[in-house]
């Protein structure tokens, strides 16, 4: 990667915080034109159909930053905050979304559902996948805007379950966020989301519980309950500020954008295992762990969220020094892609299974 290349590979996440602008103009669109109600869909089209048709044009990039090079994008500036612009932008496109609610249910209740949807699709970009980005981060004020991110659709216990759960346990029987081999997304959704918040709320009663807490003392210190009080507190805003129906879009919202998530972590660990040695010692996380993919839009609009291995072997490593590894095994296409891939299953076990068999 020659010095162009590298400062094109930095400013290309300034796209990321552009995710939103899908939203807004199609729902704008939409009220200002009775006969474009259909375009409350149109973040999802951009998001599922356009991007990744894109992503196969413009093509791959393929990071191989050395240790130093590494540190440096670590620590740069510009990068560090385009997860608060991201930030910026979802608290911003939120409160925009809840105030058109009164307007958009005048629409015909299947474009009402492409709103709330297209909603929890941007909801589960800018706020769940950014979240988990500053969840990782060493710096107290990043990780406090990571939990309010994922507060804002109702998933503030992924802060406790992600890092000191699924990091540990993925390519596991125990991991509720990795899906089996043969596994549909219709049985690996559900199982997920409750197996995260179970896990969160366990982790947290067994860390109180190791610190001497107990009663009513270690309800009030537990932090899955904090972030779940923070969601209520957004619940509670959505619902004086537009009524019921603003709590139901705030409340639907964030089940979309949990959905897409756990759609995301189907595709990101489908099928792979960590095995034990002979004593029953089981093998550290590697590369081979998790499916990649170096699309090089999806990944400047998602923060690089396809280095999924590098990721998962490196948590604390900041997204924009994040490598490609050829021991990693490599998706056929963006996880936009495939994540719709993985509402047929059969033609996603068709594809991918293929692929875990030449892995072995």
């Amino acid at each position: 990667m020659n010095a162009f290349q590298f400062q094109l590979y930095r400013f290309s996440f300034w796209l990321a915080p552009t995710t939103a602008l899908s939203l807004w103009q199609g729902v704008s669109l939409a009220l200002h034109d009775s006969s474009k109600q259909w375009m409350t869909w149109w973040a999802i089209v951009v998001t599922y159909a356009i991007v990744p048709l894109l992503d196969t044009v413009l093509g791959k990039v393929i990071t191989r930053f050395t240790p130093e090079e590494q540190a440096r994008l670590g620590r740069d500036r510009m990068l560090r905050v385009i997860p608060w612009i991201c930030a910026l932008s979802w608290f911003a496109t939120l409160g925009w979304a809840l105030s058109v609610v009164p307007r958009v249910l005048t629409f015909h209740w299947l474009n009402v559902a492409g709103f709330v949807i297209s909603l929890g699709v941007v909801g589960g970009i800018l706020a769940i996948n950014v979240g988990h980005e500053l969840i990782h981060r060493n710096n107290k004020a990043e990780r406090f805007l990571g939990g309010l991110l994922l507060a804002t659709v109702c998933y503030g216990v992924f802060k406790v379950e992600h890092v000191r759960g699924h990091h540990l346990r993925v390519a596991t029987l125990d991991d509720p966020a990795t899906a089996r081999l043969g596994e549909s997304v219709y049985h690996f959704v559900p199982r997920s989301i409750f197996g995260t918040y179970l896990h969160g709320w366990r982790l947290e009663s067994e860390r109180l519980a190791r610190a001497g807490f107990a009663g009513i003392s270690s309800v009030l210190r537990n932090e899955a309950l904090h972030w779940s009080a923070v969601s209520v507190v957004f619940a509670v805003a959505a619902f004086a500020w537009t009524g019921g129906a603003g709590l139901a879009v705030f409340l639907l919202g964030s089940l979309a954008a949990i959905i897409e998530l756990e759609l995301v972590n189907y595709i990101e660990h489908y099928g792979l295992v960590r095995t034990r040695d002979a004593a029953g010692v089981l093998e550290p996380v590697r590369y081979a762990h998790s499916w990649d993919y170096s699309g090089w839009l999806t990944n400047a609009l998602l923060i690089n969220l396809q280095r999924h291995s590098d990721h998962h072997a490196h948590g604390g490593r900041a997204f924009g020094a994040l490598n490609a590894h050829p021991e990693a095994p490599q998706l056929p296409a963006s996880y936009a892609a495939m994540l719709v891939t993985a509402l047929i299953p059969p033609l996603y076990r068709r594809i991918v299974d293929k692929k875990i068999d030449m892995l072995r």
